[in-house]
């Protein structure tokens, strides 16, 4: 499973950071792209957590955010029997999470940039959508029994 992460969760995250690295060039507020009326890209700088929890504690943060990864990490190392599809998902979390660890050590705090038009919704980051799709996909995995594999299938490891 570590191998995976490798493959799949590091990709993740260096894909965010080289967005963000971009998208720092710019001002916050400045309207970089747009698709009128449904989504711009716009830099914000978000020294909370979602929705801005815990604005202005990037220590905090980072420490909470850092244990987290640890233990998703430890999780999914442990955890031989999850589906590929979980496993998958895991590693998508990992990457996003890792994309917004290093925000908030190298800069305390995080690069959002994407932000809808159509209905008032906080800024968000290609890391949000990657945490937030594997939330959605691992809670349909486990809500369908999904999660883990079933007797006689096969292994899927990275031996």
């Amino acid at each position: 499973m570590m191998k995976k992460l490798m493959r799949i969760g590091v990709p993740v995250a260096a894909a965010d950071q080289a967005i963000k690295a971009v998208i720092r060039r710019y001002a916050q507020g400045q309207t970089i792209l747009s698709i009128p009326g449904v989504v711009a890209i716009t830099p914000s700088f978000n020294t909370g957590a979602a929705f801005s929890l815990l604005s202005g504690r990037p220590i905090l943060l980072a420490a909470v955010s850092s244990a987290l990864l640890l233990a998703l990490c430890v999780y999914a190392d442990r955890r031989l029997r999850l589906t590929r599809a979980a496993q998958t998902a895991l590693c998508w979390l990992v990457g996003g999470g890792m994309g917004n660890l290093i925000d908030r050590i190298v800069y305390a705090g995080v690069m959002d940039y994407i932000r809808l038009l159509l209905f008032d919704f906080p800024v968000f980051n290609l890391a949000d959508i990657a945490i937030t799709g594997s939330i959605a996909v691992l809670l349909i995995l486990l809500l369908t029994g999904r999660l883990e594999k079933t007797a006689g299938e096969e292994d899927g490891s990275d031996h």
